[in-house]
């Protein structure tokens, strides 16, 4: 894949959850960033990483209305608004799919990296956290 969208987590606030500390703290969330950010410049592509508060559980992937509460016992996101029901991680990774395509859409022409894979725009050379994009969300 040529691009890579993550949340960034709020890591050290779900370690104080006594549900879900053994369970964060196993899943090592640094590492697989860090492990991101290298693979996708290693094979041409970027690592976009969208804002903290992006409501990417609460939104609607088929009309974008905000649900304003859902606890994280609810599994299964339904809209108010259009009836949509789907699995809340999923409705979250078409949400997140959506922010990139906007904020990379026309960015620039297609070009192929040296391991004949398409990207849209050519890596910077950065290195760790400083090849991850910071998505703009304040006008969503």
């Amino acid at each position: 894949y040529g691009t890579v969208v993550v949340e960034d987590l709020n890591v050290s606030g779900m370690l104080r959850n006594r549900r879900l500390a053994r369970v964060v703290a196993d899943a090592g969330f640094g590492e697989i960033r860090r492990q991101l950010a290298y693979k996708t410049r290693w094979n041409g592509g970027t690592l976009e990483v969208a804002d903290r508060w992006f409501p990417s559980s609460k939104t609607c992937s088929g009309c974008r209305a905000v649900t304003p509460r859902l606890p994280l016992r609810i599994r299964m996101y339904v809209c108010e608004h259009c009836g949509l029901v789907l699995d809340r991680d999923e409705n979250a990774a078409l949400n997140l799919a959506a922010l990139v395509k906007r904020h990379v859409a026309g960015s620039g022409p297609e070009t192929e990296n040296g391991r004949g894979a398409d990207r849209k725009t050519p890596s910077c050379g950065a290195g760790g956290i400083e090849a991850s994009t910071r998505i703009d969300t304040s006008w969503y």
